[in-house]
């Protein structure tokens, strides 16, 4: 319940929607929530808004989920097995990382399952720059690749706690992460317990699950 008739605490907040206070804090930080300091420097969240943002949250149900590959084929695979894991799931296509992030800011998606290329930005480029964006929420993230392991070693240091695929890539596996990551990072999810999972590898090499 709110401290008074017309603002909540940072951890009212997060105790309703079952995140972390530093969750709530990004989402003031890029507008989600109306907030102000008071003189004692106590963050404040005005009611109104907050309860606009408790409705918005209570009705997404469903995942939203991202699919960016630049090749037909591959992206209707992937948007296939999507549906055959997360039925009920919002699906977007996408078919390349410029736009992939556009869509990133404004959908504020569950999942995003990315190759690692796809045109006018490198995947690994594009998975940096998320990662390192004020986002409220970072999305849980499964990369796909069609490359060898030395290649994959060529493309630099990998984003910190991205899973990946080599292409194509096994259906069970793929489908068991994809619902691992969809319970993790639902609507009540906090993107800082999504980000410890014990399944979450970083890819060198041998730790990158065979295709079919």
């Amino acid at each position: 319940m709110p401290r008074d008739a017309h603002s909540y605490t940072t951890i009212d907040v997060a105790r309703r929607l079952g995140v972390s206070p530093q969750t709530v804090q990004r989402w003031v930080d890029v507008g989600l929530l109306t907030a102000w300091k008071t003189p004692g420097g106590h963050r404040r969240i005005d009611a109104a808004s907050a309860e606009r943002f408790f409705a918005e949250r209570a009705a997404r149900s469903a995942p939203v989920v991202l699919v960016i590959d630049n090749k037909p084929s591959a992206r209707e695979r992937l948007v296939a097995l999507v549906r055959q894991a997360l039925p009920d799931a919002r699906v977007a296509a996408l078919e390349d990382g410029f736009h992939g992030l556009v869509a990133i800011g404004r959908a504020d998606p569950d999942i995003v399952v990315i190759d690692v290329h796809v045109p006018h930005m490198d995947g690994v480029a594009m998975l940096r720059s998320l990662v390192a964006a004020p986002l409220p929420k970072l999305p849980a993230i499964i990369a796909v690749a069609a490359l060898a392991e030395p290649e994959l070693a060529a493309l630099g240091p990998w984003p910190h706690n991205v899973l990946l695929f080599k292409k194509p890539p096994d259906p069970s596996r793929f489908i068991a992460a994809l619902q691992i990551k969809a319970k993790r990072a639902g609507p009540w999810g906090d993107a800082a317990a999504e980000h410890s999972g014990p399944d979450l590898r970083k890819p060198r090499g041998r730790h990158v699950p065979k295709g079919d």
